[in-house]
């Protein structure tokens, strides 16, 4: 979550120009957070993958080497795809709202 945001509020503070230029040209606020928002869940999405496939991969090892079986049921492996997408998009809505609400003529100023 704080990874997510950390990333997301780097990426307004590279883009603030840009996003200076979308604002004057006429987009809306809601197209900007929407846009950022999307950023987000690409990003959950793709850790949420990456964490599954380990998640995955360490029950198999324990049964391979340790003889031990593990069971992974699709329930478990669901809630973690929703719960690392619902994380995402909580800790993304700051940095998408800070996107949305830049004045576009100091964005448009920015370095």
């Amino acid at each position: 979550g704080i990874g997510i945001m950390n990333i997301m509020l780097a990426s307004v503070t590279e883009r603030t120009r840009e996003i200076g230029i979308r604002r004057a040209i006429g987009a809306r606020r809601k197209q900007i957070i929407g846009q950022f928002l999307i950023e987000t869940v690409v990003l959950s999405v793709a850790g949420g993958l990456i964490g599954i496939g380990i998640g995955l991969l360490i029950p198999w090892l324990i049964t391979v080497f340790a003889d031990m079986p593990t069971v992974v049921t699709l329930w478990s492996v669901l809630l973690s795809v929703v719960i690392s997408v619902g994380i995402g998009v909580i800790f993304g809505m700051y940095p998408a709202m800070r996107a949305a609400n830049l004045d576009p003529i100091v964005a448009l100023r920015h370095d």
